[in-house]
């Protein structure tokens, strides 16, 4: 089922109700965002903000570059023991998976070329899910490539449990991936604000009111 004028009439009411986001969520630090990308998605709040927390306080003045980042996953191994290491080292977790996902996160973006902030601006502005990143990272879906990519001030946003409450609730349905983010977005067209930071403020008010 498509997205109507109705389902767009029905999101922009909700989020006019919704109050203004207090934070600004835009990363301008490269490293941080490779981090965040295989970090923050479906875990708690407060173990994201620990993990990324131990990160600055622990491994920032070390690695900075793409190359250390990458040096850095190589002293592991590549196995479940490895990426336990690696991942203690990282964010003081065992997020193994999550390391595991760093690993091909860097392996991906060696490829592209994307090895700075500026390139992973450029790419983030030029690239598409479908056709850029659906199934190149095992265990990366468009919620994480969308949260990623709205980092850099790309106008999505992330069809995240925050996100699609809200937009189902407005319209009285479930809703797919692709169309709770073509609601949101074009909610936000019509209100006049950056898609990301109506996300943004979506995202604050579900954290809110979470029981």
């Amino acid at each position: 089922m498509t997205i109507s004028p109705v389902d767009v009439d029905a999101v922009v009411a909700a989020a006019r109700l919704v109050p203004p986001a207090v934070g600004n969520y835009l990363e301008p630090d490269f490293v941080m965002n490779v981090l965040a990308t295989v970090v923050d998605y479906q875990t708690h709040t407060t173990t994201v903000e620990h993990a990324l927390d131990h990160f600055r306080r622990e491994r920032w003045d070390e690695i900075r570059t793409f190359d250390d980042l990458e040096r850095c996953t190589k002293q592991y191994p590549d196995d479940k023991d490895g990426n336990t290491a690696l991942a203690q080292y990282l964010w003081g977790y065992n997020m193994w998976t999550r390391a595991e996902q760093l690993r091909g996160l860097i392996a991906y973006f060696w490829r592209h070329n994307v090895t700075t902030q500026d390139a992973l601006r450029d790419w983030a502005r030029r690239s598409t899910f479908k056709g850029d990143f659906e199934s190149k990272v095992k265990g990366l879906g468009p919620a994480v490539y969308n949260w990623l990519v709205m980092r850099q001030g790309v106008e999505t946003v992330k069809p995240d449990v925050h996100v699609r409450r809200f937009a189902e609730a407005a319209v009285g349905r479930q809703l797919s991936d692709d169309n709770v983010v073509r609601v949101v977005v074009q909610a936000a067209q019509r209100l006049g604000v950056p898609a990301y930071e109506l996300d943004w403020a979506i995202w604050e008010e579900g954290r809110r009111l979470a029981p």
